[in-house]
């Protein structure tokens, strides 16, 4: 055992000094590893903080454990009948039923999503969080809250007036700002604004119909229940749990960032390429000390072990300022998204698990590229260092 640890520390001390003659070169070669997992790592901290991100919005946005939507236009079409509500009401699990129109209309010369809801259900269902202002009253059809970035690129405040127009023509309703959002729900959502249910209805021309229904049940547990119940009530709706949503969009979202750590993966394959070439080189260029150590004693597993000491340096080095620098890159990507007005916000999310995943791939690449070389290594025969020169 303490002959094993000596021939370890040996090997370190060989390899750190060998990376130390050959500062520019291992400079180099380290730079591929930390190119390769600072994208990897920057990417699986976006990927894993905006599952968690779009988590929460959903379950704000959504505000209930079921939707009925029409299925048109991404669930923005209102043509679902209001009266609907009454036969949801009626399936056992439904403690009730919001209707909600969702829709993009022209405000300012660009468009924007607007919610029609009743006032009372905004607050319950969607937890708003207000900057100033209030929301607006049972029969003040034509007063609208308008989020903070909306405000902001307008120029308006509370009690100050904006024009809002259907996407299909029309000349719109001036309606009066009596609240300015900050965000909706905890995951700092910014949203267009919120209007009465029958103001959207009034500037859709669709009196009478909503685009969703939101289903509040009971007990959580009945979900898949009432989900069945509803499909069987309404065939030719789209009916779709919190649950199934989001499982869809985390869908969406991993094909997105498996796609992007392909990417991320090749740069990691060029700095692999770049590590079995230091290592070649390595073992090139001490081709003589090689041969006399194996004229003293020295065993090829000795020999192996300093190659691939020497490799696992190279990739300690570029996976610990790999992490570092994806992680800078998230936060540089939270301020460039937050800069140019996105609405949602993209979470530092400092993971151990991410971390650790992104070191052991370093290592591993780096080992695994240097292998081939450092094998070859202990091929040499003490007669080859004759003629080397």
């Amino acid at each position: 055992m303490a002959n094993t640890v000596k021939t370890f520390r040996l090997a370190l001390n060989m390899a750190s000094k060998s990376i130390g003659r050959r500062k520019f070169r291992a400079a180099l070669t380290i730079l591929g590893i930390i190119i390769g997992i600072t994208t990897i790592v920057s990417l699986m901290s976006i990927g894993y903080g905006m599952q968690t991100e779009v988590g929460s919005a959903l379950s704000d946005m959504l505000g209930a454990g079921i939707t009925i939507s029409s299925g048109g236009m991404g669930g923005m079409s209102a043509n679902i009948p209001e009266y609907v509500r009454d036969y949801v009401l009626q399936v056992p699990g439904v403690k009730d039923c919001v209707p909600v129109i969702t829709t993009m209309m022209e405000v300012g010369g660009s468009q924007t999503m607007v919610i029609g809801i009743d006032p009372d259900q905004a607050q319950s269902l969607y937890h708003v969080t207000l900057s100033e202002g209030r929301l607006p009253r049972r029969g003040e059809d034509y007063s609208v809250v308008i989020g903070v970035s909306m405000a902001e690129r307008l120029g308006v405040h509370v009690n100050d007036t904006i024009t809002l127009s259907s996407t299909m023509g029309g000349v719109g309703n001036t309606f009066t700002v009596v609240g300015i959002l900050r965000s909706v729900g905890s995951s700092g959502i910014s949203i267009g604004c919120f209007i009465s249910l029958q103001a959207a209805q009034s500037l859709l021309k669709k009196e009478g119909y909503v685009s969703t229904l939101l289903v509040v049940l009971n007990d959580p547990s009945q979900a898949t229940y009432v989900e069945h119940s509803l499909k069987q009530l309404f065939p030719e709706a789209s009916v779709s749990s919190q649950e199934a949503i989001l499982s869809q969009v985390n869908n969406i979202l991993n094909i997105v960032t498996g796609v992007l750590l392909a990417l991320g993966a090749i740069s990691l394959a060029v700095g692999a390429i770049g590590v079995m070439n230091t290592i070649t080189m390595s073992v090139y260029e001490r081709t003589r000390e090689i041969g006399m150590m194996k004229a003293v004693g020295g065993e090829r597993s000795h020999i192996l072990l300093i190659f691939l000491s020497e490799a696992a340096i190279i990739g300690l080095i570029g996976g610990c300022a790999g992490n570092v620098l994806g992680l800078l890159m998230v936060y540089v990507i939270k301020l460039f998204a937050s800069t140019i007005g996105l609405p949602f916000t993209i979470p530092l999310v400092i993971s151990p698990t991410i971390i650790a995943a992104a070191m052991i791939l370093s290592l591993a690449i780096s080992v695994i590229a240097g292998l081939y070389p450092s094998w070859k290594a202990t091929n040499i025969r003490p007669v080859e260092v004759l003629r080397y020169e």
